[in-house]
């Protein structure tokens, strides 16, 4: 079926175009908002039809040429066509909404941080391989490589080796996984620089042996940029994610990176913000909603490698880091002693069931970065409960954060403060920071 003449007057949080006609919805992708297009509906839901645009009717007044030769097949940047400036109001308003809607606050203006310039800021990425030895992308919701030899949004760094990382797979005919016949080597490969240009390579394999593996591995360690090299194995069918060990092949000097003045040793299964250029940036956020003054007594949750505990703690009188990822503890201990911040400690475990027991530590202020998911409702009923007075909530997904608040907000807590922070530009995700208090 062919409806002409859509206006797109939104964009979704996944990246599609909303338009409105005959009190029909319809969700398009690979468009611009105030787009005019015809389309192919390929799709019809109960409430709403999915369509394929077929032709541009009318430009955006947004709409700017792609500087990445892939965008039309790559799904991972989905407004890359979006001036950046819009792309910030587009932001903006999807997370007004999501609180009016979800958390039933009002708000009438939100702040939001920005780059200069919205390219090569991320610090890690994630490659797949296929049978042809090509690397590059997933497709959205799929198993189709689109092949890549560079990518707008890594690092400059993380570009710089990419070819000659192909070169080697080639050279050495080490085959991709195939999903579908269960072969192959290569799942996945992830990449991370840091403010050194140095990389950090960990490369998740179907099985351990392999031919020419000393060979590859030889190579790999000549390539100066590379100083750490991690092998992981899943051999779980169809599965392609980091397996649950993680073996060092070598290490010419530990990977560490740095927020402001403070270093970080990451290891590879541990969680660090992806986008270099604004991590500071989003971290004094924070800093400036809460007010540190050096008398409090802090409970970071969820505190991955303890970037937000030291960051924090070292305006405090004292913090804890609690995290559930055993390395990424191990870390945070050694990060402790890499900045000589002593008034901090991590503890490992469940946020929602160690949160009781440190309470009574005479705690001022909790900070809750959770993954995109939200708050464990049992961990929301005991912050209810407790005396704490101030929380300060970072968030990746404004639905599960307005959701929070509105749990939050029926134990009296208040929304004082709330201001994003764009650390994935030329899509629609972005990070919320909130301060909450009663």
């Amino acid at each position: 079926m062919k409806v002409e003449n859509l206006e797109i007057i939104d964009i979704t949080e996944q990246g599609q175009g909303v338009a409105k006609k005959d009190n029909l919805v319809y969700f398009v992708e690979d468009v611009v908002v105030g787009e005019t297009v015809d389309i192919e509906v390929i799709e019809k839901k109960k409430n709403f039809f999915i369509g394929k645009k077929i032709r541009t009717l009318k430009n955006s007044p947004y709409y700017i040429e792609s500087n990445c030769k892939y965008s039309k097949e790559c799904t991972g940047c989905s407004l890359l066509n979006t001036k950046y400036s819009k792309q910030l109001e587009l932001k903006k308003e999807l997370v007004k909404n999501q609180i009016s809607r979800i958390g039933n606050f009002n708000i009438e203006n939100i702040n939001i941080r920005g780059l200069e310039e919205p390219y090569y800021f991320r610090n890690k990425i994630e490659l797949k391989v296929d049978e042809n030895y090509k690397i590059g992308y997933y497709i959205k919701k799929s198993h189709k490589l689109v092949p890549i030899e560079e990518c707008l949004v890594a690092s400059k760094t993380i570009n710089n080796i990419m070819d000659r990382l192909l070169e080697l797979i080639k050279k050495y005919k080490i085959k991709g996984y195939n999903r579908n016949k269960n072969t192959g080597i290569i799942k996945n490969i992830t990449i991370r620089s840091n403010y050194l240009d140095e990389i950090q390579l960990t490369i998740t394999l179907s099985k351990d042996k392999f031919e020419n593996k000393e060979e590859f591995i030889d190579e790999i360690f000549k390539i100066d940029e590379v100083i750490e090299l991690y092998f992981s194995i899943n051999n779980k069918k169809n599965s392609e994610v980091m397996g649950e060990k993680v073996k060092q092949y070598f290490s010419k000097k530990e990977f560490i990176d740095k927020v402001g003045e403070l270093k970080f040793k990451i290891s590879p299964k541990s969680f660090f913000q992806v986008n270099s250029l604004n991590t500071k940036n989003l971290y004094d956020i924070a800093l400036k909603q809460m007010k540190l003054e050096g008398r409090e007594n802090i409970l970071d949750l969820y505190c991955g490698i303890g970037t937000t505990t030291l960051y924090f703690g070292k305006n405090a009188k004292t913090a804890i880091g609690v995290e559930i990822v055993e390395d990424a503890v191990k870390d945070a201990n050694i990060n402790k002693k890499l900045n000589k911040i002593n008034n901090v400690e991590f503890v490992l475990g469940k946020s929602e069931e160690k949160i009781e027991k440190l309470l009574n530590n005479n705690i001022d202020i909790v900070i809750v970065d959770p993954p995109r998911k939200g708050l464990d409702k049992k961990l929301v009923d005991i912050l209810g409960r407790s005396k704490i007075k101030k929380l300060e909530y970072i968030s990746c997904n404004p639905a599960t954060l307005s959701r929070d608040l509105k749990y939050l907000q029926e134990y009296g807590f208040k929304l004082q403060e709330i201001e994003l922070c764009d650390m994935f530009p030329h899509t629609m995700h972005v990070e919320a920071l909130a301060l909450l208090t009663k």
